[in-house]
């Protein structure tokens, strides 16, 4: 069932409504798809497994029409940076800077950072530019960061700066309450919320159910070293 071209993006499932969760379902061309799952590292039970999520995210039947039949070619795990504008560390470092989601500068909220990295990275390059002109070696470019406060890719992060913390209130509430923020406000509401790190939601293994994944059917999911 490849439709070239499509994309399908969706929230939730096989998450709770307390835990941060997404897919993706890209067609490529050359009868090729390329299916992920997001998890976001707050989530309370030390037995949670991405990669069995992920397992689990594939059997769902909207998911499922467009593998069946299908043969998986490759799989990895990547980590993401996606706290928003209120978690960007420092960008710059003597002779040097961080970029694209290195830097943080993915949005969340749209699910995209490509333009983000090509964005930020023209900003620095255009500042080590300045520098090696001036005769500046291995010094803190600050004319980067400068640059970015300047840049629309900084609105557009401030417009979403809420969007990781109204979600770590639960995929419901915080739907409703970024939809008001961008629908009522649009994305210029009189307040920052503030993030919290990931790990402070985790608890202990005792205080936790362990979860019974399903075994793997080798056809359309996985154990990790198949």
């Amino acid at each position: 069932n490849h439709r070239p071209g499509l994309v399908v993006h969706t929230a939730g499932w096989p998450m709770d409504n307390a835990t941060y969760g997404g897919g993706f379902v890209y067609h490529l061309e050359d009868n090729l798809v390329a299916v992920g799952y997001v998890v976001g590292l707050a989530y309370s039970n030390p037995f949670l497994s991405p990669f069995e999520e992920m397992q689990r995210y594939k059997t769902h039947p909207e998911i499922r029409q467009y593998l069946d039949g299908g043969k998986r070619l490759a799989y990895g795990a990547r980590a993401l940076t996606a706290g928003g504008l209120q978690s960007l560390p420092r960008l710059i470092f003597p002779g040097g800077g961080l970029i694209g989601d290195d830097a943080g500068f993915l949005n969340a909220a749209r699910i995209k950072g490509s333009h983000a990295a090509i964005k930020s990275g023209m900003l620095a390059a255009e500042a080590a530019f300045d520098a090696l002109g001036q005769g500046r070696e291995r010094d803190a470019l600050t004319a980067y960061p400068a640059a970015f406060r300047d840049s629309w890719l900084f609105t557009e992060l401030h417009k979403a700066r809420n969007f990781k913390p109204y979600m770590k209130k639960g995929l419901y509430l915080g739907s409703l309450l970024f939809g008001i923020d961008q629908i009522l406000f649009r994305g210029k509401a009189p307040w920052t919320l503030r993030n919290t790190a990931d790990h402070t939601t985790l608890k202990l293994a005792a205080e936790c159910e362990k979860i019974d994944y399903p075994k793997p059917d080798g056809v359309l999911t996985f154990d990790r070293l198949s």
